[in-house]
């Protein structure tokens, strides 16, 4: 996930070349030919799997909802950015959304389905009523302070917002909201329907949480769908998990990590047990912190053993880490939250290694990749977002070699690495550090995944030629073919950008035009990459743990991509 905190991108119509690219003879790259899609690095969690409201608050909005909402939302009025924030809250409540384990026995009976979290038009609907019943009770509570205020006391400052709020909603400022004349469900419903309907970043946050309240099954088929309305045929799907809890000091009690790896597993057999379309084999969160307090008797639920289950029992790829959290990938130092540190009774420094190295040699073990959050984007504190640095990757390459890792939402240039503060860009950024291990690692199984490449949406703009550049320099410097670089959407976390509808068609378009890359090249970056990479080669250790999944499930082994070794794809390209 990336990207949450920053300003939407100035409404822009797609770039005409998004949907003209691919003149001249068919290409595997070209929308319209049913392009085979791998997608990296995707999500389907719903709201139960969150700690929703620290996460909104910590991640989304950097806990300074004055500053930061207003610049998201474009909303000038710090008073009704603090009340959207209270309707976002609501519309991701309890109950809002199908818990892991209600989603797990309607998945096995089929029976007693949520029906409002069966399909993306029902999940809208039942928003929409909500957003229209949390505006009566706004108007309730206004007109009940109104009417116990003294004659020439001002009214209370929640009031008063509740008021913008109103009136903000309603889309009417000349109308006058008295205490005797009460909001009618009528106006309230009109008014949430027309706030749905904006084309600005309210309606879209606002229908973008409204999948939030979907059954996890539910997001997997959108995704499939949306991949095929932009003629790409996704042959797998690999949804990672996150596990926020002890950095936001909130537990996800309803659908905890171990029921939503169950959940997954459903899915993963469901998808496999289908004639066509793609398998889906999922990332299991892991939060070293969690593993610690595991450790010192602070936490019932072990990071690692999870891992390990998800790994060997249910079907699942590798595992997610989120840096941006509090952690580094290696070498951790202070400061971390207070309260953190307050529960454990120590510096947890040296214990967060220890987690890690665990993990790394497990992974190593049963050859299962790593999908790591690596931009600086998404931290839970003051400058954590640094923390998922390729510089603090390299010492665990170095200690690891077989290790497995991806670093996720490469590609624009814009952070600086650790060391590289007063360097030019593109040359002192975070890509470039991972470009010069790569260089001199060519075999080794590091890549990057450019998720969430929402920029592509822009339209001509001069970040995009910047991008194009740095980018096709990248590639000319270390990696001169393109076998380092997967694609993945970021889907759920990318629904809310203006353009989602496009998104693979413009990141083609942009590879293919901007950057001029040739049909082969795009194939790796859309496919044979990521199949290499996950490990899906013939004979690969990480293959074998995956097939024994579909002969435990009694699953068509068939079913599973496969990649061609790397001695044939030098030899034939493939």
């Amino acid at each position: 996930m990336i990207m949450l905190r920053r300003a939407f991108l100035t409404q822009a119509s797609l770039s005409a070349v998004a949907l003209t690219t691919g003149c001249g003879r068919p290409s595997p790259s070209v929308p319209g030919e049913g392009v085979p899609l791998v997608d990296a690095h995707c999500h389907v969690f719903n709201a139960s799997d969150l700690p929703t409201t620290r996460f909104l608050r910590q991640v989304v909005f950097e806990d300074f909802p004055k500053q930061s909402v207003a610049r998201i939302l474009a909303v000038r009025d710090p008073d009704v950015t603090d009340e959207f924030i209270a309707l976002l809250l609501k519309l991701l409540g309890t109950g809002s959304a199908p818990t892991a384990d209600e989603e797990i026995a309607f998945l096995d009976t089929g029976r007693n389905g949520k029906a409002a979290s069966l399909t993306v038009d029902k999940a809208r609907a039942a928003a929409v009523e909500d957003t229209s019943q949390h505006l009566l009770e706004l108007d309730r509570k206004r007109r009940r302070i109104v009417t116990m205020t003294a004659p020439g006391d001002l009214a209370t400052r929640s009031s008063i917002s509740e008021e913008k709020f109103l009136n903000y909603m309603l889309g009417d400022p000349i109308k006058t909201l008295r205490a005797n004349e009460p909001l009618t469900i009528g106006e309230a419903r009109g008014a949430s329907q027309r706030a749905f309907l904006r084309q600005d970043p309210v309606g879209r946050y606002l229908n973008w949480f409204s999948l939030f309240r979907l059954y996890r099954y539910v997001l997997v088929d959108r995704l499939v769908a949306d991949s095929k309305a932009q003629d790409f045929n996704p042959v797998l799907l690999t949804p990672a998990l996150v596990d926020y809890d002890e950095w936001l000091y909130e537990d996800v009690d309803f659908s905890p990590l171990p029921r939503q790896m169950v959940v997954m597993d459903r899915i993963s057999q469901r998808m496999a047990k289908a004639k066509s379309g793609p398998v889906v084999h999922g990332y299991m969160g892991f939060d070293p912190l969690r593993e610690v307090a595991f450790r010192k008797g602070k936490s019932s639920i072990s990071s690692l053993a999870t891992a390990y289950s998800a790994l060997m029992k249910h079907g699942f790829v590798g595992i997610k880490l989120y840096p941006p959290m509090g952690f580094r990938p290696t070498g951790n130092q202070p400061p971390y939250p207070e309260r953190t540190v307050k529960s454990l009774g120590f510096d947890p420094s040296e214990e967060l290694d220890a987690a890690l190295r665990d993990l790394y040699k497990l992974c190593v073990d049963v050859d299962a990749p790593i999908l790591a959050h690596g931009y600086s984007s998404n931290g839970s504190g003051p400058d954590y977002a640094k923390r998922g640095d390729p510089a603090y990757w390299i010492p665990v390459f170095k200690e690891f070699p077989k290790l497995r890792v991806c670093i996720a939402h490469f590609g624009r240039f814009s952070a600086r690495s650790a060391g590289r503060e007063g360097m030019l860009l593109p040359d002192g950024s975070w890509e470039w550090r991972l470009g010069e291990f790569i260089k001199e690692n060519p075999g080794r199984n590091v890549v990057a995944d450019i998720s969430y490449f929402s920029e592509v949406l822009s339209a001509g703009s001069k970040e995009r030629d910047f991008l194009a550049k740095s980018f096709n320099k990248w590639l000319e410097k270390f990696d001169s073919g393109c076998d380092h670089i997967v694609y993945g959407s970021d889907w759920i976390m990318l629904g809310k950008e203006a353009g989602y509808s496009h998104y693979i068609e413009s990141v083609n378009a942009f590879l293919r035009t901007d950057c001029g890359l040739s049909d082969d090249t795009c194939d790796k970056i859309f496919r044979r990459n990521a199949l290499r990479f996950l490990p899906l080669e013939r004979g690969s250790l990480g293959r074998e743990r995956l097939l024994a999944y579909y002969r435990t499930n009694g699953l068509d082994e068939g079913r599973l991509p496969f990649a061609s070794s790397r001695l044939v794809a030098r030899l034939f390209g493939r």
